[in-house]
């Protein structure tokens, strides 16, 4: 009893470290005008700032998990905090765009930690059939902060400047390091990887044709709704003149049900007994869902309430790709337990950048509607689903 409460408590610490990385990975976007006009930078500076965030984030992944599977979570986690934290305060004192982008990398590199040490640490206290709930909670809770905290956010900047704000982000992250020192442990019975090197963990990794195959699996799928929610969704709200505040519901909705979806469908998978059937079921379901949010013509019904309805459902749908997470975490031996999360972080991003591009090489002189160019996104989720058939069942017996 004493072991799971403690296991809960680690849990939650690591859900408020997670709504920390995922809250500042967006908060840019959010301050992007009061830096611009306080820092006199461009629009294109601001995005770079902005991408220096990711370039942090992804190029600490793989050292990140490397050292989760040898080393103590207390330390590794409370270091990556510590380094969030810094890089907060220097954002708060940043006097050009070039010292924010780099306290934004700074930033990034500590955030890397949070996610990939949350999945490691649910696998070493709980069972296997708790990991995919629990991870599924993390990811609901903090997209649903991360949304009521922009929403704070904006209000918060008609009383107070930007930098302001990242002080107090600041603080929040140096009582997070404080807790995670105190409180946050790797199980004592934990047997570390202590014998074997970077690159043998990354060769092990490598040579895994299934955790390959749950990877791009995992980044066509999931990479693919991050990409729409985020920014696909917008030119055909456009298209339909829908005005802002009702777009930004309908891509909010998107977010709302991969939250609900998350947690809820890796409770099916455990009662299903399959991880398979449920994320293909939801594969198949949600990619029917995308097409419709996509090609479905908008009828107006005083709050485009089908829409809406349609974006949450695929959301919802969708969320089961993160089932592969699980898959991942099941077939890899503790040892590169770690590494593997964080090729699958990396690609997974990685993906979703790529699909924030690729949709435009479709755009020509003679076609430059989204009905002709965003085919792309609902063709990828069809690669995942065939990957699917050639990936076995890991579901612990």
């Amino acid at each position: 009893m004493y072991k799971t409460l403690y296991g809960f408590l680690i849990w939650f610490i690591l859900t408020l470290c997670c709504i920390y990385a995922f809250s500042l990975n967006t908060a840019t976007a959010v301050f992007s005008d009061a830096i611009k006009n306080s820092l006199q930078a461009s629009d294109m500076e601001v995005s770079c700032a902005a991408g220096s965030f990711i370039l942090g984030f992804a190029g600490m992944q793989i050292p990140a998990g490397y050292l989760l599977d040898r080393y103590n979570a207390r330390y590794i986690v409370s270091g990556g905090l510590l380094l969030f934290a810094l890089g907060n305060m220097a954002a708060s004192h940043a006097s050009n765009i070039y010292i924010y982008s780099l306290a934004n990398l700074v930033q990034g590199m500590g955030a890397s930690f949070d996610f990939i040490a949350a999945t490691i640490l649910i696998s070493q206290w709980f069972s296997p059939k708790m990991f995919p709930i629990l991870t599924g909670l993390i990811e609901t809770l903090a997209f649903t902060a991360t949304g009521i905290l922009h929403y704070f956010l904006v209000l918060q900047l008609k009383k107070y400047e930007w930098h302001q704000i990242y002080h107090y982000f600041s603080l929040y992250g140096f009582s997070l390091f404080i807790l995670v020192l105190l409180i946050v442990k790797t199980p004592a019975n934990h047997q570390f990887a202590k014998d074997i090197s970077l690159r043998q963990s990354l060769a092990c990794v490598c040579k895994n044709q299934q955790l390959w195959l749950c990877v791009i699996a995992l980044a066509t799928s999931f990479g693919v709704v991050l990409a729409y929610g985020g920014l696909w969704y917008l030119p055909i709200q456009h298209y339909y003149a829908v005005e802002s505040g009702e777009a930004s519901l309908i891509g909010g909705m998107i977010f709302f049900g991969m939250g609900m979806g998350t947690p809820l469908l890796a409770w099916f998978s455990n009662f299903m007994k399959s991880r398979k059937l449920v994320i293909h079921l939801s594969l198949v379901l949600g990619n029917m869902g995308l097409i419709m949010a996509i090609y479905f013509p908008h009828y107006l019904i005083d709050t485009y309430i089908i829409i809406k309805a349609i974006t949450f459902l695929t959301g919802f749908l969708l969320s089961g790709a993160t089932l592969f997470y699980t898959m991942i975490s099941e077939m890899s031996p503790n040892s590169t337990k770690g590494v593997a999360f964080s090729i699958t972080n990396i690609s997974l991003y990685l993906f979703n950048t790529m699909m924030m591009l690729i949709p435009l090489l479709f755009i020509t002189i003679t076609s430059r509607q989204f009905f002709t160019y965003l085919w792309i996104l609902p063709f990828s989720v069809m690669i995942s689903i065939l990957l699917l058939y050639f990936i076995r069942e890991t579901y612990p017996k």
